[in-house]
């Protein structure tokens, strides 16, 4: 049997206390930042500006969970002040939804109707804004169909 020495015991009683010092849920260094909604899109500057333009991270702002980045701190306080206004309504196509189905976003791709922000999809066979401007299919219905297929999948 082979001795053991006060050194040994003491680096094996370290390894314990290292063991047992090291927290189940260790956080990592380094942080992970969320991915904010509609691809770091400003959703104000649809309402603002008619067109998609790139937030920043600097002007982040939270909803029900979810960050939505905007251009400035004039957004930052016009979102704060009604953020359901400038929210898209649906997280799939609308107009994928009103048919029944669902296609990612492309936040390029959009209308505004009246106080709803409509988001469309741009696969290679189709696309959503340009199919739903030459369908019979009216804003306000699209809205309505969209919403009502939209409650259906999200369960």
């Amino acid at each position: 049997m082979k001795k053991m020495y006060l050194g040994d015991w003491l680096g094996m009683l370290l390894l314990i206390v290292l063991i047992i010092a090291q927290p189940a849920n260790s956080q990592p260094l380094v942080q992970e930042v969320p991915m904010p909604a509609i691809d770091g899109y400003s959703p104000v500057s649809y309402f603002t500006w008619n067109r998609a333009e790139k937030g920043d991270s600097e002007y982040a702002v939270s909803h029900d969970g979810v960050i939505y980045f905007l251009t400035s701190q004039a957004q930052v306080e016009a979102f704060n002040r009604n953020p359901d206004k400038y929210r898209p309504r649906h997280d799939p196509c609308p107009y994928s939804l009103a048919l029944g189905g669902q296609l990612p976003l492309d936040p390029t791709n959009f209308r505004v109707v009246g106080d709803t922000l409509l988001l469309f999809h741009v696969p290679d066979a189709i696309d959503g804004l340009t199919e739903s401007n030459a369908s019979q299919i009216g804003e306000r219905e699209l809205a309505r169909r969209a919403a009502g297929s939209f409650e259906v999948i999200r369960f």
